[in-house]
């Protein structure tokens, strides 16, 4: 696939970039890929950080090591590498923020729908939103977040490349769960893909570049992926279930009888609640045979947004625990429920 436009960053931009990165805290550490952990959506694993956090003070060994929180929403996210969000007024006009200054080259964040501006959010139908002065037309495209590589390896500082998400619905019943549908394509100097990642349900055959049609209604989402809010996770199993007498989303009572661990995917605009991780798309970034000069382009789709503006973005100082590098296949682990970025959220199963 040949990029519609490309020209090439000077090397004093990317120079510029790297020394105006700030030293960067201790790495929050994500426990390994496992039964209570995570489930896998095509190329990625999704974390919920609230289960984790649970799970982890009760001395479980599957959350374990977890050091470090991921920083409240609001505020932090002015200072991190954002695709999505509601914060910094007109993605338009306004810059990548701080520890990104105004020169590097990445596109800003686009700019989520709130309330209820829309049912659906499609990334690639938006006209990209260019930084100003003069973000020109290096290696991007209409409709689709981009990053040069070698920018941002400098930005994760040899830390991992790890998605955040808010998610903030208005509720939590069924019908208000939202869905994410999410591709990272890896592009050379050519234009040529040289990979391509998918968030999406394992029914869907995935990549080549190209995405699915965005989904009709909230309940018919094709390879759109389920963003659970209130749910139950079995502390032994690791097992997702529901209450079967609730209307307005599962309570954490019933959560408590049933030997279950009370998961809000949905803590509102103020905290993170899912992380995203792909294994692959992290080794091939930081490649020997990935150029600087390379792009990773991004483009991710909602369904069903009824509340806040979501919130995405990428991670500066968050790092997967090493012990486990296998991820488990679709199916054999127990769905906990979490939400993209993503990338970042799993479909509903029945215990």
């Amino acid at each position: 696939m040949k990029l519609t436009k490309r020209k090439y960053f000077n090397s004093k931009i990317l120079a510029a970039a790297a020394l105006a990165l700030p030293l960067q805290a201790a790495a929050v550490i994500l426990p390994p890929s496992n039964e209570m952990t995570t489930i896998q959506y095509g190329d990625f694993v999704a974390y919920s950080l609230d289960l984790i956090e649970q799970c982890a003070a009760a001395g479980d060994p599957r959350c374990l090591p977890s050091s470090g929180e991921i920083p409240a929403n609001a505020g932090f996210t002015k200072t991190q590498l954002t695709i999505l969000t509601g914060e910094n007024g007109d993605p338009q006009t306004t810059n990548q923020p701080e520890p990104l200054p105004d020169d590097t080259p990445a596109d800003n964040a686009f700019a989520s729908p709130s309330g209820n501006q829309s049912t659906t959010f499609e990334m690639g139908s938006t006209l990209s939103p260019e930084p100003t002065p003069d973000f020109t037309a290096d290696g991007d495209l209409d409709g689709t977040w981009e990053i040069q590589i070698g920018a941002l390896r400098k930005y994760l500082d040899n830390n991992d490349l790890v998605f955040i998400f808010d998610n903030a619905q208005q509720g939590d019943a069924e019908n208000q769960w939202l869905q994410i549908w999410a591709q990272a394509i890896i592009y050379d100097p050519f234009g040529d893909d040289q990979g391509c990642f998918e968030f999406h349900l394992s029914t869907d055959p995935g990549c080549p570049a190209g995405g699915p049609v965005p989904p009709t209604d909230a309940f018919n989402p094709g390879s759109y992926v389920t963003a659970f809010t209130s749910y139950c996770v079995n502390k032994d199993t690791g097992a997702t279930f529901f209450d079967p007498d609730a209307t307005t989303g599962t309570s954490s009572n019933y959560c408590d009888n049933n030997n279950g661990y009370y998961v809000n995917g949905n803590i509102g605009s103020a905290d993170a609640d899912n992380a995203v991780f792909s294994r692959t798309l992290n080794d091939q970034i930081f490649a020997a045979s990935t150029g600087d000069d390379w792009i990773l382009s991004l483009d991710v789709r909602t369904a069903n947004n009824n509340g806040g503006a979501e919130t995405l973005w990428i991670c500066d100082n968050c790092r997967i625990d090493p012990q486990i590098t296998s991820i488990p296949a679709p199916g054999s682990v127990a769905l906990f429920g979490a939400a993209l970025l993503g990338l970042v959220a799993i479909r509903r199963r029945r215990p």
